[in-house]
């Protein structure tokens, strides 16, 4: 007789080709000598297990993390170009949950380019920064960053525009909020040869049913996609004389 294993895995998902945020960097409207920020201090971090990506930018990155990939940029949308200038973002300070690890992927990169505690603050020897453009026009912005916590919870990261040509003053410093969240429980059961799976959606949420028969990085399948409403939501598949099935339920913006 057939022994039939019914089990879920808690994940997160890539949002593949949807938008992630971008802060720009410009001039101060109040003080056009001085550089500030705009855009949305708020950010969401999901879990990528391994194998898994935010986006089709990020080629290498391995998952197995909370990510949020959000874009620096200097494009003149909201805030006036620096010109001529050559702006970094330099990393102040990093607060989070207790034994928290916080960490800055470049782009391209397969491991972190650096990687702070909660509870960090810069010194003039351990300043982390990064360009903000894609080259040196000073204009521009550099797609396939992200950045990860390991635990969820509430990180407050601090960080300050400066234009390396001196021709604009520092920004003041502005903290980002990345808020790491788990994907809710799943719920399983089998009913008349279905299985059904139940869980609580977040509103303005996605969320995709995946499935695996051998629980290998490669062998997930998206089965359903669903969007989260904040109410409890139901999805059902069939067994279809499959010996044993694994589910994951991958949440994502």
């Amino acid at each position: 007789m057939k022994h039939i294993l019914l089990t879920f895995i808690l994940a997160a998902v890539p949002w593949m080709a949807r938008a992630h945020d971008h802060l720009e960097i410009g001039l101060a409207p109040a003080d056009p000598t001085k550089l500030a920020v705009s855009g949305n201090l708020e950010q969401l971090a999901t879990y990528f297990p391994a194998g898994e990506k935010p986006s089709n930018y990020l080629s290498s990155f391995p998952g197995g993390t909370f990510a949020s990939e959000l874009t620096f940029s200097i494009e003149g949308e909201v805030l006036s170009v620096p010109s001529p200038s050559y702006v970094q973002v330099e990393v102040v300070s990093v607060s989070g949950p207790v034994g928290g690890q916080f960490s800055f992927w470049e782009a391209g990169a397969s491991t972190p380019t650096w990687t702070k505690e909660e509870g960090w603050t810069a010194t003039p020897s351990d300043l982390p920064s990064f360009p903000v453009s894609e080259d040196g026009t000073g204009y521009g912005h550099i797609h396939g960053r992200v950045f990860t916590m390991d635990k969820a919870g509430v990180y407050d990261v601090t960080f300050r525009a400066v234009d390396t040509t001196g021709n604009s003053s520092p920004s003041a410093t502005f903290t980002v909020r990345f808020t790491a969240i788990s994907p809710p429980p799943l719920g399983i059961s089998l009913e008349n040869n279905e299985i059904k799976l139940t869980f609580a959606s977040r509103g303005n949420l996605i969320y995709d049913v995946q499935s695996s028969t051998t629980l290998q990085a490669n062998d997930w399948a998206t089965i359903g996609t669903l969007d989260g409403t904040g109410a409890p939501v139901e999805f059902s598949d069939p067994l279809g004389g499959r010996p044993r099935v694994f589910y994951r339920l991958v949440e994502y913006q």
